[in-house]
């Protein structure tokens, strides 16, 4: 091994290192975020980034220590401030190991220009601003993270990591962004849950870095291929389980969850609600949230089927069958909302087992799209005759 190769590895496992206690700060950071919407604690100050017009990291632990509302949020703020203070690392670690000719310069200066505006809006305060100008900056940072993520998926090999921090980087400015904008307007409904649904796009980002920066993970990708049909199996039921999660989030800040408290059936009158009731919004919420989590359930059973069948890598299986088991507890624990009437501790354990298993979900298809697949036996033949016919 040669010492520029030395070198490379110590760099992907400092980015490995960093990137997995990034994914652990930020399953931790959702759950707890979740607990603020439980406990409805989300307007415990009315203020951002000030809570009660004190600096958030110098706020008094006397204030909100021992008040139940100020404990979460202000945990919320702080913990969140730890979690952009490590992709602030991650991308650092991530630029210095890009060899110099292929260090993306101007993007790093156009990223240094959004901290400045960042730590210029926390310092001038939410609430000063004109709200236009925190929109179109908002709007400006989620169009940065989708190019850098667009930048990322064209590229090959180790290069794309640092456009994939510079996407986590962007998306956590954005987060933090929109949290502040959602606590001034007042916890409205759409904002409330964009944030939820965004932490979770902000922790595919760093899921991907950490696969991506694991040496263990590279080796893997040549073994257990699995056929295209699974591979789109496995793509559609990571995609319905985080469509799944968006519904939570919009059940939850809608309040759509009461509508109906029995379960399997809606009511004593069927097991779906009558017709006149569809016109309202919160019916239809709640009918199709409920609904969905039987198709993902289903298709996290035939995707764990498929891949044991087809040989897939053990760390595919093991990932489809951390879902398999939990996906029943999630449906479980779904049912126990509705009749302990949306306890706090079943409440917040239904968030935390639905980011476990979009995660889950997650590890599975990004490990199965980074393998070469092999052809379905009706792709195959059909190969077969067309070479026959030239």
């Amino acid at each position: 091994m040669t010492p520029q190769e030395t070198a490379s590895d110590r760099s992907s496992r400092a980015i490995n290192r960093v990137a997995l206690v990034l994914c652990v700060l930020t399953f931790g950071l959702i759950v707890w975020g979740g607990h603020v919407n439980t406990t409805r604690s989300g307007m415990a100050f009315p203020d951002w980034p000030t809570s009660n017009l004190a600096p958030m990291v110098t706020y008094a632990p006397s204030e909100w220590l021992w008040a139940k509302d100020r404990f979460w949020e202000h945990g919320h703020r702080l913990f969140a401030t730890v979690v952009g203070l490590v992709t602030t690392l991650l991308l650092v670690l991530a630029y210095r190991s890009t060899p110099a000719g292929q260090r993306p310069n101007r993007a790093i200066a156009g990223l240094i220009a959004v901290v400045f505006l960042t730590i210029a809006s926390a310092v001038l305060g939410m609430n000063s601003m004109p709200m236009n100008f925190m929109e179109a900056f908002m709007v400006g940072l989620g169009l940065l993270t989708v190019t850098f993520v667009v930048k990322a998926l064209r590229v090959t090999g180790q290069h794309r990591i640092v456009w994939l921090a510079m996407a986590a980087f962007t998306a956590v400015c954005l987060q933090g962004s929109f949290g502040g904008y959602t606590v001034r307007q007042n916890l409205p409904d759409w904002t409330s849950t964009s944030h939820g649904v965004l932490a979770q796009l902000f922790l595919m980002i760093v899921i991907a870095i950490t696969l991506q920066s694991s040496a263990a993970w590279r080796r893997l990708r040549s073994q257990g291929t699995v056929s295209s049909g699974t591979a789109s199996l496995v793509a559609t039921t990571w995609a319905l389980t985080f469509v799944q999660f968006v519904l939570g989030a919009l059940t939850r800040h809608t309040d759509s969850w009461g509508v109906s408290v029995s379960f399997p059936h809606w009511s004593e009158a069927g097991f779906f609600p009558s017709a006149d009731l569809l016109q309202y919004p919160q019916v239809v919420i709640h009918l199709v949230h409920r609904s969905l989590a039987y198709v993902v359930a289903l298709a996290i059973v035939w995707q764990f089927i498929r891949l044991r069948s087809e040989g897939a890598s053990t760390d595919v299986r093991r990932s489809s069958l951390l879902a398999l088991c939990l996906v029943g507890v999630q449906i479980a624990l779904g049912a126990g909302i509705l009749w302990t009437a949306r306890g706090e501790l079943v409440t917040t354990l239904h968030v935390m087992v639905g980011v476990v298993i979009l995660v889950s979900n997650a590890i599975t298809f990004l490990s199965v799209k980074g393998r070469p697949l092999t052809l379905d036996v009706h792709e195959q033949a059909h190969g077969l005759v067309h070479e026959g016919g030239r």
